[in-house]
């Protein structure tokens, strides 16, 4: 694979510091909010990784797109009526998080957040991306329709699938320093 795929794609936002754009989760600390105002950069970074992307759209249901990253998945979810789960795209991981913000040109979480056992080597989360983009697409496809959650309970699911039962099990709450 090419190296400029893996180069970050943006120079303007250089500076930004990862939570401008990933808020923590009130579910679970190993998901992570976009926000709305970045939600569309979020989504084209994804989009030109090479990767597939699951989708699901009925009338009168939700609307899924999710594409796996490492070990987790980012998903965008629109919602019509009075959704369980606002609309909004999320990424489901520490590794997937930490990959985007190199990606995106953002400045990482200094340490090892809740959840997270230590702070992964860039090197190796791009090494891990070139291997997955040569994974069997039904698996991939399959990896990102866990991540298409309508609920807490589902996302609760989901990651719980991603990163164990122990994982599931941990609060949003952030530890003290």
């Amino acid at each position: 694979m090419s190296t400029s795929r893996n180069a970050p794609v943006t120079s303007s936002a250089q500076g930004r510091v990862w939570s401008e754009v990933f808020h923590r989760s009130r579910v679970s600390p190993h998901v992570f909010v976009v926000a709305q105002a970045a939600a569309d950069q979020v989504n084209q970074v994804v989009a030109g990784l090479g990767l597939p992307q699951a989708t699901s759209n009925s009338l009168f249901d939700n609307a899924h797109w999710a594409t796996p990253l490492l070990d987790g998945a980012v998903t965008r979810l629109l919602t019509y009526g009075l959704p369980a789960l606002p609309s909004g795209t999320r990424v489901y991981g520490h590794r997937p998080l930490r990959l985007l913000c190199h990606l995106m040109d953002l400045r990482p979480p200094a340490r090892a957040l809740t959840g997270e056992r230590h702070v992964p080597d860039i090197d190796q989360l791009l090494a891990d991306l070139d291997w997955q983009r040569q994974a069997e697409p039904q698996a991939l496809l399959a990896q990102a329709r866990t991540a298409m959650a309508n609920d807490t309970q589902e996302v609760r699911a989901a990651v719980r699938v991603f990163f164990g039962d122990e994982a599931a099990d941990v609060t949003a709450v952030e530890r003290p320093g």
